[in-house]
């Protein structure tokens, strides 16, 4: 989804250029008129136009947006927000959120982190059938590896993820594994929706990226 918002802006900013450039209407008896030595720019120019309202128009939907816990109820809700956001107006947008609820806990499953973005979903007014939730992921690999289960079960193969940009990179990183495995299909595809990014947060992906690498050198591991 992403490339076709970056090929329909850049139809848009062509379409621009061309008409500042090319495009000078002269008065001749108060009627506007183009030169004829210049027409067919005009006529290209409109031809990006129309090209990026068209794109723009049949721009995807996602199979899914995956909302990852993280380490603070600011960085839940932040992601919450970005998720909605991009599926904002998308009717019977599905959101996941990938994380553990453990029962076992003194504390209540209102209280964990996925009970927080899930609140934060239902005050945007998603409804609670459009709202899945992963629930036994520990850790960045565990919200990929559970997470593809239930996103195969729903036939998704175009999934949106919001986390913070070296996060996404590991994303991306264990997605790759998992196609090399044949977890999921090489048409699989994630989309970007990145949220804001702290040096300490970028500091921490640098080290849990050589760490991940190091780890799952000869692949991933199976699911248990």
């Amino acid at each position: 989804m992403k490339y076709k918002i970056e090929l329909a802006s850049f139809f848009l900013i062509v379409s621009a250029i061309f008409l500042l450039i090319f495009f000078k209407p002269t008065m001749t008896g108060g009627v506007v008129g183009v030169n004829s030595e210049i027409s067919y720019f005009y006529l290209i120019s409109i031809g990006f136009f129309l090209a990026s309202v068209l794109i723009f128009a049949t721009r995807q939907t996602l199979d899914a947006i995956m909302v990852p816990t993280g380490p603070s109820y600011k960085i839940d809700q932040e992601r919450a927000n970005k998720a909605v956001k991009e599926g904002k107006g998308k009717k019977d947008q599905i959101y996941l959120i990938s994380g553990r609820i453990d029962k076992d806990e003194k504390e209540s499953a209102k209280d964990s982190q996925v009970y927080g973005i899930y609140k934060r979903l239902r005050e945007y007014g998603i409804k609670p059938v459009n709202i899945k939730i992963e629930g036994r992921s520990k850790n960045t690999l565990e919200n990929v590896l559970f997470s593809l289960e239930k996103l195969k079960k729903m036939g998704a193969k175009d999934v949106g993820i919001a986390s913070n940009p070296a996060h996404l990179d590991r994303f991306e990183y264990f997605i790759k594994k998992a196609k090399e495995k044949g977890i999921i299909g090489k048409d699989f595809r994630i989309h970007r929706l990145d949220t804001s990014e702290s040096l300490k947060q970028k500091g921490y992906e640098v080290l849990a990226q050589i760490k991940n690498r190091y780890r799952l050198r000869h692949g991933l591991p199976d699911i248990k």
